[in-house]
């Protein structure tokens, strides 16, 4: 269930991002919200964020809150960029929506991985 919500809270920020942060720009079609590539790339950017803990659990590495902040940083960062170079129906068209998207996201991203790794230390008492 924490794993849903993480999905659902990194979608939220992503989502919200892409509506409301400085220099993002959502490509219209007869005056019609292009909603259809915003949830896209919201669910994409968020599904990935979110599996960052349990990937590096499942894959028997060593996780640490520098490899999930690292981890998530690229993620996060790379996907702003991405959209600011490759539009497909959200982009980004101003040096600070790379930067304050790309913060936003990372931090949510990272909020949530790190309470799964707190639980999993908490629960299963391994070492930090």
């Amino acid at each position: 269930m924490n794993y849903l919500r993480s999905i659902f809270f990194n979608f939220l920020v992503v989502f919200f991002v892409d509506r409301m942060g400085p220099g993002m720009n959502i490509s219209y079609y007869e005056n019609v919200p292009n909603i259809g590539a915003d949830v896209l790339f919201s669910a994409v950017v968020g599904i990935i964020n979110a599996s960052v803990f349990p990937l590096l659990f499942i894959l028997e590495l060593q996780p640490t809150v520098l490899k999930i902040g690292i981890i998530t940083f690229l993620i996060s960062y790379g996907a702003f960029i991405t959209i600011a170079i490759v539009p497909f129906g959200v982009r980004v068209e101003t040096l600070t929506g790379v930067i304050v998207g790309g913060f936003i996201v990372w931090a949510m991203a990272f909020f949530t991985n790190y309470l799964e790794f707190d639980r999993d230390m908490k629960n299963f008492g391994s070492k930090k």
